[in-house]
């Protein structure tokens, strides 16, 4: 469908919708690292991690959703996770 010309075509355009795009981008790469990291890059975090690359928010919701359940409102742990929490 010619998305990632078009994607990384406006970025080197230095334009409006090239600096979206890049934010956009930083976001969805900083999500994954941030929970690969938060699973010690295990093989389940990696996996989780790219799924939060490539599933941006729909991904991002659930998994805090249940992550925030599963740490019962502990703040620390739902950013750091529980190994690192304790």
């Amino acid at each position: 469908m010619g998305l990632l010309p078009v994607f990384f075509g406006d970025m080197a355009a230095m334009g409006w919708p090239g600096q979206f795009n890049l934010d956009f981008l930083c976001m969805l790469v900083l999500s994954g690292l941030w929970v690969a990291w938060r699973h010690r890059f295990s093989g389940l975090g990696i996996a989780l991690g790219l799924l939060a690359c490539f599933g941006g928010a729909f991904f991002l919701t659930a998994y805090l959703f249940v992550v925030s359940f599963a740490a019962r409102g502990d703040m620390q742990e739902l950013l750091l996770g529980k190994p690192r929490a304790a």
